[in-house]
């Protein structure tokens, strides 16, 4: 495991996962500070069908004006702050270097007028959801009715400083996709760990039905049974270059989505889970990104 922890994480990443860990299920404000950058420093990560494309161990620098560069509509001028529109664009750079620019950039991302992704990562294809500091991203300012708040799309959602974001999608989805994260043992977000080697780390997985869920409260969430434990689980330590993933041995989540396990070598990995058994049987699972320091 020493050779995917051999590049430490920047002290800005440590710092956007300690800023946010309290913030999950917190509803998105809107923008109100005309003296936000235009550019926002983030965290970020990029998946498509239970593989990464991109994690960060560095910032990224966010450009208010990538979208309009490219020529993909964008709801956020870029002097006000950069969008979620922005940070697609932009990730695709970051995973494609300068095969990505003006004349080929629809082949990999199309994004049709009304800020609707068609293709992203070269595959056809619209459903693709991103996470800001582990929330959906909807108008708190909306009024809450039957569907929850009113949900903010790519074009609608700004991008501040220190946000830990997350793009996910499945080229096959129904619908019934689910986002996973990790929770403490007593019900509290597991954002980051920092332990000894050899020390033990409990998690448990959960996750809840994106689409339909994710404008509700946590509280109707659970009423609404849009909420479940992940069970069988295999806990995996991600390579950040490559993105392969090495099994943790014997790590594997229970009938409540609980795990145990530990790491001897010092080193900063970042863990996540795969293969899961979702609460239905076409769902799909978004894989969970840890940071873990071992010191």
């Amino acid at each position: 495991m020493s050779e995917v922890a051999s590049e430490t994480f920047s002290r800005y990443v440590v710092h956007a996962f300690e800023k946010n860990m309290g913030t999950v299920r917190l509803p998105r404000q809107k923008l109100k500070d005309p003296r936000v950058v235009t550019t926002a420093r983030v965290v970020l990560s990029v998946q498509y069908d239970g593989k990464f494309s991109f994690i960060s161990r560095d910032p990224v620098d966010i450009r208010g004006d990538s979208a309009d560069w490219y020529g993909y509509p964008d709801g956020i001028p870029c002097e006000v702050a950069p969008s979620m529109t922005d940070v697609i664009a932009q990730a695709h750079e970051l995973i494609y270097g300068n095969a990505f620019n003006k004349a080929t950039c629809r082949d990999y991302l199309d994004i049709d007028e009304c800020g609707i992704i068609q293709r992203i990562l070269g595959i056809p294809g619209r459903y693709t959801c991103f996470v800001v500091n582990g929330q959906y991203a909807y108008d708190s300012e909306s009024e809450y009715a039957n569907w929850g708040f009113r949900g903010l799309g790519y074009r609608e959602t700004p991008i501040s400083d220190l946000d830990v974001i997350e793009v996910f999608g499945f080229q096959q989805s129904v619908g019934l996709d689910y986002y996973t994260y990790f929770l403490n043992p007593d019900g509290s977000w597991l954002r980051m760990a920092v332990v000894a080697p050899g020390e033990p780390i409990t998690l448990h997985q959960e996750g809840y039905l994106f689409a339909i869920g994710g404008p509700f409260r946590q509280v109707d969430r659970i009423e609404q049974r849009l909420v479940a434990p992940i069970t069988q689980s295999r806990l995996a330590i991600v390579d950040p270059i490559t993105f392969e993933l090495f099994d943790i041995e014997g790590a594997v989540t229970d009938e409540k989505g609980v795990a145990t396990f530990s790491l001897s070598e010092p080193g900063d990995y970042y863990v996540t889970a795969y293969d899961g058994l979702p609460p239905r049987n076409r769902a799909s699972l978004s894989l969970p990104l840890l940071p873990v320091i071992v010191r």
